[in-house]
């Protein structure tokens, strides 16, 4: 027969197959059967076995807890769903009670070390129909949650070219699906094949208004595209699924249309080398590495998505073009900007952390920190002529409210000149219960601390020592050569090659009471804790409306710089088919040529037929002359306008 340790395992294992399952046992966690051989392939560790009952010798291999982030990332990262299976009952006799607290794929991440820092991570599903295709995104790492639609007419250019801009690690389909209306890239990305009541409309729209706490979905401007109300509700099913505590980031969903922006279809996207370089596979050679002067990661983010949504809007283009100019004219004014953006880190994900109860304390007190930058920030925002960097600063929130509740309560958020409270995590003075039973513990460990030099006095050994460690507690430490002086009230606790040890009555009483004491200690800081994350993710629409405002401005802040460093110009922007670049330059070759000089050219276009100018420019020559590198030229010059950069020429 199995072991009832065996028939746990074989339970729980039986309700997720298509994962690996994570199981813990003391401080490892345990792979077993075909999951120990793929985790033994795919991690590089030792596959062993284990003798169990009638199923013989049972394939195990394991990690150690302290590393399972690490390894459970190389497994999500090639495509794996790893399922996490923890001790969640007392440790004691019978079988630990067992259950999986999470499930982890390549798009529902949300630790930051298994996280790309500079890019979006999302999760998509697609959702196609004979008059409609929807596509939805999410990124739980941030909340962001976005959903567009796709007429049959656009299919498949247009969805290949978001799905090329999005850059998915993950993808919902409908399983078993066939469809040819479009290609999924997927070398780049897990294909996750979903049940199609994952997609039904009906249920889809009950899932979303249920979230939302709404009874209709039109404030969300997707009420009339009915498939990407099911590809968010295939998401949202898929949440629940994985990872249900990742819902408390959702708060509300905007729809776009990709023909609001410059369409960019997937070969142009790659041919510009936007992101990635064609020869390196990485940022290294691309447009995206001459700009990204960004400080902040969500800075970082911001430009990706700045770069590949160019703007067909001529008001929204003349905003940025006009805060950019404001901040390339002044040199002191991008050097205190730039001193405000250092002191801020990636707010955007620690906010996301807290609303799921996930933060760690340094995280929120780092929030903290930031949010007193808030303030300067907002003052030099004000401070601009530009209206795009006033409206930003509109939209900064330092909520005061959260830097209060956070220094009041958490110890770890003293500064330099303040007491620290050692290893304690809740602020003396926060909790007036927690206080007492820490003061309980200290007059333990003071009649502790005491109790050597009386023992010493009271038995006339000089040599007696009062110890701790943390299999055998608190003891008293006799030599054997002193064992004929020991009193009558020492208890044996643990006999050692030069002596032994003891407990007292009283010394085991107060050795109890601090266990105890501890133990109580332990679980009121992880419940105040966990209220005070509660009570900062109340402002969690402010803070990420203010993490995106500082996203915005580090990017109006790059392109000025990059501007600066670079030569760039302003270009002249106006309602008409002309194009007129004089002394254009490659910004890419230009950034790469090791103290070289670009050779600067021009281009004429007209738009409409007239005697001066040409609408057609038939470019010819021998191979490496330059001719790809002219045109990707002009594209690019064009593509940095209609994002609200300056561009590499003396006149556009």
């Amino acid at each position: 027969m199995t072991t009832p340790a065996r028939r746990q395992y074989l339970r729980i294992k039986s309700q997720y197959p298509d994962a690996i399952l994570m199981y813990q046992v003391g401080d490892f966690y345990e792979t077993f059967d075909e999951d120990a051989r793929i985790a033994a392939r795919e991690l590089q560790i030792v596959l062993t076995s284990r003798k169990d009952g009638e199923d013989g010798r049972v394939p195990l291999a394991g990690v150690p807890l302290h590393a399972l982030e690490n390894y459970v990332g190389k497994l999500v990262q090639r495509g794996y769903k790893v399922a996490i299976c923890d001790q969640v009952g007392e440790v004691g006799k019978g079988i630990v009670e067992r259950a999986v607290t999470r499930i982890l794929t390549a798009g529902t991440l949300s630790e930051p070390n298994l996280l790309p820092t500079r890019q979006n991570n999302y999760l998509v599903a697609i959702a196609p129909a004979r008059a409609q295709t929807g596509l939805a995104a999410i990124d739980v790492s941030t909340g962001e949650f976005i959903v567009t639609w796709f007429a049959p007419a656009e299919l498949p250019a247009a969805l290949e070219a978001e799905l090329q801009r999005l850059a998915p690690s993950e993808c919902l389909v409908v399983e078993g699906s066939q469809s040819n209306s479009y290609q999924l890239p997927a070398a780049t990305m897990t294909v996750t094949p979903c049940p199609s009541y994952f997609f039904d409309q009906e249920a889809s729209h009950t899932r979303l208004c249920r979230l939302f706490g709404v009874q209709s979905l039109d404030a969300y401007g997707c009420a009339q595209a009915p498939q990407a109300i099911a590809a968010a509700g295939a998401i949202i099913a898929y949440l629940e699924k994985m990872n249900v505590a990742l819902l408390s980031l959702l708060t509300g969903l905007r729809s776009y249309r990709t023909t609001n922006y410059m369409v960019l279809d997937a070969h142009t996207q790659r041919n510009l080398d936007l992101l990635q370089g064609s020869r390196s596979g990485t940022t290294q050679g691309s447009l995206l590495s001459v700009l990204d002067r960004t400080i902040t990661p969500m800075g970082a983010r911001q430009l990706r998505r700045t770069l590949t949504q160019p703007l067909l809007d001529l008001s929204q283009l003349e905003e940025r073009f006009e805060s950019v100019e404001e901040l390339y004219e002044s040199p002191a004014l991008r050097s205190r900007f730039a001193i405000c953006l250092q002191s801020l880190g990636d707010m955007e994900r620690i906010v996301g952390r807290v609303r799921q109860g996930s933060a760690v304390p340094n995280e929120v007190v780092a929030l903290r920190d930031y949010l007193t930058i808030i303030p300067r920030l907002r003052e030099l925002l004000l401070g601009c002529d530009a209206q795009l960097l006033t409206k930003l600063a509109h939209e900064l929130d330092q909520c005061p409210q959260v830097v209060e509740l956070i220094g009041k309560s958490l110890a770890r958020a003293h500064t330099a000149d303040e007491q620290d409270d050692g290893e304690r995590l809740i602020r003396a003075g926060f909790h007036a219960e927690l206080d007492e039973l820490i003061a309980s513990i200290g007059e333990s460990r003071r009649w502790i601390a005491s109790l050597e030099a009386i023992e010493r006095e009271r038995t006339g050994i000089k040599s007696l020592k009062v110890g701790f460690n943390k299999v055998f507690g608190y003891y008293i430490e006799v030599r054997n050569t002193h064992l004929p002086s020991v009193p009558a009230d020492y208890m044996r606790k643990q006999t050692l090659v030069n002596g032994e040890r003891f407990i007292t009555p009283e010394l085991k009483e107060h050795e109890a009471r601090i266990l105890s004491a501890t133990e109580r200690i332990e679980e009121m800081e992880r419940s105040i804790y966990a209220d005070v994350l509660r009570q900062v993710s109340v402002y969690y629409p402010q803070l990420m409306t203010t993490a995106a405002a500082v996203a915005r401005v580090d990017v109006l802040l790059c392109l000025a710089e990059v501007a600066a460093h670079q030569g760039y110009v302003r270009p002249r922007l106006e309602q008409s088919l002309d194009l007129e670049i004089l002394g254009g330059r490659h910004p890419v070759v230009e950034y790469t040529l090791d103290g070289d000089v670009f050779i600067p050219n021009d281009t004429q276009l007209q738009g409409e037929q007239e005697e001066q100018g040409e609408r057609i420019v038939l470019l010819t020559g021998p191979n490496m002359a330059g001719k790809s590198t002219y045109l990707r030229q002009v594209a690019l010059i064009t593509l940095l306008a209609q994002i609200g950069s300056f561009v590499p020429a003396r006149r556009v």
